[in-house]
């Protein structure tokens, strides 16, 4: 489709330089027309898996579930199988957005739900958050602010799973824009990192742990909490 899209942009291109009555710079507009058809007509047919423009545009218009206020950053309706909720920042002394992060659930989980964190944060009840970088940040100051967030919750249980977990980032920096995906289905949790590689750690002490840290009763982002119960009404 994408490809189709080129095919019938260019020419038309073409056709519009090519007429005499236009000024010099008529090639140079027209050039800039034809990647406006092409990106057009690509978000048309919904066939942008992969992102030629940014991060977020990786999903067509149509499947945008929000927006998360603070950072601009958009995120799909759907992630493996459920359903946006809504999403929040991670903000780090004070002023800094770290992250954007958006929660997911099977809409027949949450739907006339009083308290939509405490069912996220419940063990039954199967979940994906999905982090989008606002900024870049080094993978190692990324996974330390987890591990900060996520051992005081564990109860000195299962500790070794957090070495685990920090093996499933590749070495480097995250870019502004990198996304990753925890879901989290009884007690195991499947991680998409940055890259696309994939992990699991099935123990229930982590994944308890890992709820907590963003539906509990202390989140990182109080924010989120706020959006799904607004987005959980809307179902």
């Amino acid at each position: 489709m994408f490809r189709s899209a080129i095919r019938i942009a260019r020419p038309a291109a073409r056709r519009f330089a090519s007429t005499s009555a236009l000024p010099k710079a008529a090639p140079r507009f027209a050039a800039g027309l034809a990647l406006a058809g092409v990106v057009v007509a690509a978000a048309s047919v919904c066939e942008v898996k992969t992102s030629f423009l940014s991060s977020n545009l990786a999903f067509c218009l149509e499947d945008v579930g929000g927006t998360e206020p603070k950072t601009g950053i958009t995120f799909p309706i759907m992630v493996d199988g459920f359903r946006y909720l809504g999403s929040g920042v991670r903000v780090k002394y004070g002023f800094v957005k770290v992250y954007a992060v958006g929660a997911y659930a099977d809409p027949a989980d949450v739907k006339g739900v009083e308290d939509v964190a405490g069912k996220l944060n419940s063990p039954g009840t199967s979940k994906s958050i999905r982090i989008v970088m606002n900024r870049g940040l080094s993978v190692d100051k990324y996974m330390a602010a987890i591990m900060e967030a996520l051992e005081p919750r564990m109860n000195g249980q299962d500790l070794h799973h957090l070495e685990s977990f920090k093996t499933m980032n590749p070495p480097g920096d995250l870019k502004e824009g990198s996304e990753m995906i925890m879901t989290i289905k009884g007690d195991t949790m499947v991680y998409r990192s940055s890259e696309g590689a994939m992990g699991t750690i099935k123990s229930q002490i982590f994944v308890n742990a890992l709820a907590d840290v963003y539906f509990g009763k202390d989140p990182v982002s109080p924010a989120l909490k706020s959006s799904i119960a607004e987005g959980a009404s809307k179902l």
